[in-house]
Order: C-alpha cells, then structure tokens, then sequence
C-alpha cells in the first residue's frame, strides 16, 4: 500500500510496503529541487518491478525524444519501505543503457 510518511528530519516522502517505481518528474531547473517523485506502480518481486521500470523508462524516452539528459525524468526501483522524497535535487549518475 502506498502511502505519505515524513522522514527523520521532517519532510514529506512516500513509501510502499512493496517493492515499487518511482517516477521523478523534472518540473524546472531554478527550483531548489526541481523534482517532484510519485510511486507508479507496486510489485511483489523485485524482478518483475524492475521490468516495470524499464517499460516506464522507455515510454518516457519514447515521449522525451528532444529532452537533454539534465532535464529529463528519472525512474528509481525501490524496495519495500523504502521512504522517498516527494520533492528533491536529484543527481544523475551516468551508466551505460541496458
């Protein structure tokens, strides 16, 4: 189940008790945190959740052709209780496609 928590030092993040995607939508560089996350869907296995992320990863490429990589969206594959922010920097780590 999903649900809104607050974290340790008090700022809003969102959980589920299943392994679960988060979709970071990119909503603006001169925003102090320019992404605002949701979890998209949840899954019982880590295997079939992270097939889900890369659908949704590709449908947003798909969707994003003209989108420079700094500005893109993120897709995270979370484990179960994992709490994340719902607003957030960000941080892009370069790896090869798969």
């Amino acid at each position: 189940m999903i649900k809104e928590v607050v974290t340790s030092q008090g700022t809003a993040a969102l959980t589920s008790d299943q392994w679960h995607v988060v979709h970071a939508h990119f909503v603006g560089a001169r925003r102090r945190r320019p992404f605002l996350r949701k979890v998209v869907s949840e899954h019982s296995d880590r295997t079939e959740c992270k097939e889900a992320a890369k659908a949704l990863r590709a449908s947003l490429r798909r969707a994003d052709k003209t989108v420079s990589p700094d500005h893109s969206d993120e897709v995270f594959v979370c484990r179960p209780n994992f709490k994340s922010l719902k607003s957030a920097r960000g941080h892009r780590i370069r790896r090869k496609p798969t």
